[in-house]
């Protein structure tokens, strides 16, 4: 069984990777983000990390610069997946996350995905990708 202080990291971890997720969504540096709620990039860099725990206040002060409701930090929380990438590829994830969203023309995301579509189809095509979507799906 694992120490509860182990469980209470990993809940750490997993509400600081949603606002780091949802702030790189949303085209924010972390700069603008700190600046918008009162704390230093530092501070919100340790809340990403799971490193200091985020306090409801300061939780709420976050939802509320990026737009989103506090719920939203909590979802998935009880079904977690504990697959973590490696450090280095998590950091390019992101990277071209931040990139993609701060493209303003809608023609070059959609480029974009496609090439992506073209690199993958190999892999598309045997069914190794899991939760892969081809774009016809209806929305």
């Amino acid at each position: 069984m694992a120490r509860k202080n182990d469980y209470i990291a990993k809940i750490d971890k997993f509400i600081g990777n949603k606002i780091a997720s949802l702030r790189l969504s949303k085209g924010f540096s972390r700069k603008q983000l700190s600046e918008a709620v009162g704390i230093t990039g530092q501070q919100l860099s340790k809340y990403e990390k799971g490193k200091n725990r985020v306090s409801i206040g300061r939780l709420i002060l976050i939802s509320k610069a990026l737009g989103e409701r506090v719920s939203y930090f909590y979802e998935g929380l009880e079904t977690e997946v504990t697959y973590q990438l490696p450090i280095d590829q998590e950091q390019i994830c992101r990277q071209v996350v931040r990139n993609f969203m701060r493209l303003n023309n809608l023609e070059h995301q959609n480029a974009i995905n496609q090439l992506i579509r073209l690199l993958l189809k190999d892999t598309i095509a045997e069914g190794n990708i899991k939760g892969y979507s081809n774009g016809t799906e209806s929305r």
